[in-house]
């Protein structure tokens, strides 16, 4: 649609969409398509309504949420992050491919959002909230930095409040606030 509500092309399309559409320049010349996900695969359109070649592409399993998008270098060579029905957060690459260091983020909890980019001392890391815990992640993935027991567990609700270079402070469920440092 125009800014002013008029509609200026649509694309019928069958199945429901996994909550995020994102705008990316696949090309690098200034010019945005739109990518969003449904099923198992994920999807870009120009700016014309058009289906982009090589497209949709298939993630291999189903997408419960998602893609976000990264420009991680700012080279516009983008990777996504998608929530899979399995309760798996995988990284891809916009032809599917996960980085050969990506080991992925599975947790038998439901996940509540894609996680949540996270930047201490320029290292970045990942925030996934549960319906229990807030966990933090190294950038590739793997187990979780942040793992505690009871009500030492950080609240799903939690403010990650970055502390310094290496640390950040969250609150618990035993009310109390800590800081962690993050290695």
């Amino acid at each position: 649609k125009e800014e002013s509500g008029q509609g200026i092309w649509g694309v019928p399309f069958g199945k429901p969409l996994c909550g995020t559409a994102q705008t990316v320049d696949y090309y690098a010349n200034g010019k945005l398509q739109i990518l969003f996900g449904s099923g198992s695969s994920v999807y870009l359109i120009d700016r014309l309504g058009r289906f982009v070649t090589g497209f949709p592409v298939d993630l291999g399993k189903e997408i419960l949420l998602g893609p976000d998008v990264y420009d991680f270098n700012g080279t516009k060579a983008y990777n996504i992050m998608v929530l899979h029905k399995d309760k798996t957060i995988e990284m891809y690459n916009l032809k599917g491919k996960k980085p050969e260091a990506w080991k992925g983020i599975s947790l038998s909890e439901t996940i509540k959002a894609l996680p949540e980019k996270l930047e201490v001392g320029g290292k970045n890391y990942w925030v996934v909230r549960t319906s229990v815990q807030t966990l933090i992640y190294p950038f590739y993935g793997g187990e979780p930095l942040t793992t505690f027991e009871g009500d030492d567990k950080i609240r799903p609700d939690s403010e990650i409040k970055v502390v310094d270079d290496t640390s950040v402070q969250v609150s618990c469920y035993n009310g109390k606030s800590r800081t962690l440092k993050l290695k």
